[in-house]
């Protein structure tokens, strides 16, 4: 049996920030969970709006491929002097100006420079050790027209790091039309292993999205007129005609696994055990929750040996894993930071109501109305004397919803019945 060469593990270490954005001064350590095996290395960015989640995804990808610090430039406190720095494998890749020399880049040229894994863009033809990639959740799949088999000419690593650019449609289509279509004619000349591997990539992204989703999904190509649909729990559809939240998740899936299928590696360790870095920035969005609980889950155990830095607001994406490093930011002075006690790690045992309250700060329950109700019965039950009005508010309370303990967990569902049993009677009279 043939061995495969295993390469070491490329990983970020440390993120230093210092005068941009919402950020004074930041230093995030990102260690592997000792007890992590045969998973990805998963660090997760919560907080509120504002706090640089999405910046410091920004940050890292810039400090790797200097070409995306144009979405870092505007975030620069114009008065000040300014610093990042990051380690990737114990070496430290930076960039800081001076307010009086604005164009003046310390330390040499660039970090393109400084870091030795990343190969220029002028020769594709160079091996590949480590590869970076970084997607939104806001950007969606396009529908584009394509006649047949062409080589894609676009570099593997164009627009990798930009998250606004990196989906690419057309190139997607054509690697699924590609890699469908050399399948085929090697199944015809009778070459089975060389059909099994172009199908390989393409059976992948088709089994990973189906357990997402949690209905079979299958990738066909149309020869009249030529086109590639896809086909949902026995639905043929084209992409312009998936949902939203579909588009998203076949998107950035079917766009790294492209990538890497095209790059050039320095060795033959398969793609999915390959080591490399993901920037996902709030990947939920258009998702349904179920798929939420899903996706980390399942792209944890797709590349054991990935690092993922995440940012999300949903604690279905945070409680859905196990020994991912959560690190909450806050911004309590008007400079974000990382709060007390974080980071910390995810269990997924625990509930999401619990997730909700400790790293969401959410303690309310229930919906506004019955919140409100079951606030003010906690509060007149804890009085040692009442009014005569409150003592009929309390007794009106306890005829509507029962002689509940305040932390009685059942109060918002037997409001909910009891709102629902008044309408119903007012409807019926």
């Amino acid at each position: 049996m043939k061995q495969h060469q295993i390469i070491s593990m490329f990983r970020i270490s440390e993120l230093k920030i210092y005068n941009i954005g919402s950020f004074g001064r930041l230093t995030l350590e990102f260690k592997r969970p000792k007890e992590l095996k045969n998973k990805a290395e998963i660090h997760i960015l919560t907080g509120e709006n504002g706090t640089g989640k999405t910046t410091i995804l920004e940050i890292m990808a810039a400090l790797i491929q200097p070409d995306n610090f144009k979405n870092i430039a505007p975030k620069r406190r114009s008065t000040k002097e300014y610093s990042l720095s990051l380690v990737l494998n114990k070496e430290t890749i930076e960039i800081a100006e001076h307010p009086l020399n604005l164009h003046k880049t310390l330390g040499k040229t660039s970090p393109l420079v400084t870091n030795r894994y990343w190969k220029p863009y002028d020769n594709p033809n160079l091996p590949f050790s480590i590869a970076f990639f970084a997607y939104s959740g806001h950007r969606r799949f396009e529908h584009k027209k394509i006649d047949g088999v062409k080589e894609i000419e676009a570099h593997p690593f164009e627009h990798a790091l930009d998250f606004q650019q990196s989906i690419q449609s057309e190139n997607i289509l054509q690697w699924i039309v590609n890699n469908k279509s050399k399948s085929a004619l090697a199944q015809v000349d009778g070459n089975i292993a060389e059909a099994d591997q172009f199908r390989f990539n393409i059976d992948k992204l088709e089994t990973t999205v189906s357990e997402i989703i949690q209905k079979q999904i299958k990738l066909s190509i149309e020869r009249n007129p030529f086109k590639v649909i896809i086909i949902v729990g026995g639905e043929k559809l084209e992409f312009n005609q998936l949902p939203d939240g579909l588009k998203s998740i076949i998107s950035w899936i079917a766009d790294l696994l492209m990538r890497m299928d095209r790059v050039k590696w320095e060795n033959d360790t398969p793609v999915f055990e390959r080591n490399f870095i993901l920037f996902l920035d709030e990947i939920e969005v258009h998702m349904h929750p179920v798929w939420q609980r899903k996706i980390l889950p399942v792209v944890q155990k797709l590349f054991p040996n990935a690092q993922i830095f995440i940012s999300t607001h949903s604690p279905f994406v945070v409680g859905s894993v196990d020994g991912a490093c959560i690190h909450k930011l806050v911004k309590p002075n008007g400079d974000s930071k990382l709060a007390e006690g974080y980071p910390i790690l995810s269990e997924d045992e625990k509930s999401y109501e619990y997730w909700l309250e400790e790293v969401f700060g959410i303690h309310e329950k229930y919906g506004l109305v019955a919140q409100d109700k079951y606030e003010r019965r906690r509060e007149l039950i804890r009085r040692q004397e009442l009014t005569p009005s409150e003592q009929d508010e309390l007794k009106q309370l306890d005829e509507q919803f029962g002689t509940l303990l305040p932390e009685d967990s059942s109060l918002g569902q037997r409001i909910v019945e009891h709102l629902k049993k008044l309408k119903n009677e007012k409807a019926a009279s």
